[in-house]
Formats: C-alpha cells, structure tokens, sequence
C-alpha cells in the first residue's frame, strides 16, 4: 500500500495511447448499428407477407362492393 512506511510504491506504468481502437470502434458501431442478413431477410418478409394480405383484403373487399353494387342495381331495375 502506498501510505504504509516501509512499502515502495512501483511507478505507474505509462499506457500507450495508439490510433488502433479508431479501427476498433468503426466496425464495431456499424455492427451495432447495421442489421445483420437475417434481420434483413426477415423484415423484407414481412413486407411481402403484408403486401400478400392487404392484395387478398382489397380483392374481397372489391368483390363485396361490386356485388352490392348489382344487387342495389337488380333491386332498382325490378
């Protein structure tokens, strides 16, 4: 221990400051930040599996209304 008498306290070694850990860090923010292939793949999927259903919800919803359409039409021309 530093202020016991008797103890020799060993001189602090001086760390050495290198311009290495900007090489570090660069790749590590990005992989922190960057979405890795598989997020990538499954978020395009759900995209496409959206894309999939609101197609089908528009086709029957298209499909209800129209034949609305024609049975107000029949009922008026009757």
């Amino acid at each position: 221990m530093d202020g016991l008498p008797g103890t020799v306290s060993a001189p602090r070694a001086q760390r050495k400051i290198d311009g290495d850990w900007l090489a570090e860090a660069i790749p590590t923010v990005l992989a922190w930040l960057l979405p890795s292939g598989a997020v990538v793949v499954s978020a395009f999927g759900q995209f496409l599996l959206a894309a999939l259903l609101l197609t089908l919800a528009l086709g029957v919803w298209l499909r209800l209304w129209r034949g609305r359409q024609r049975r107000q039409k029949a009922a008026h021309n009757s």
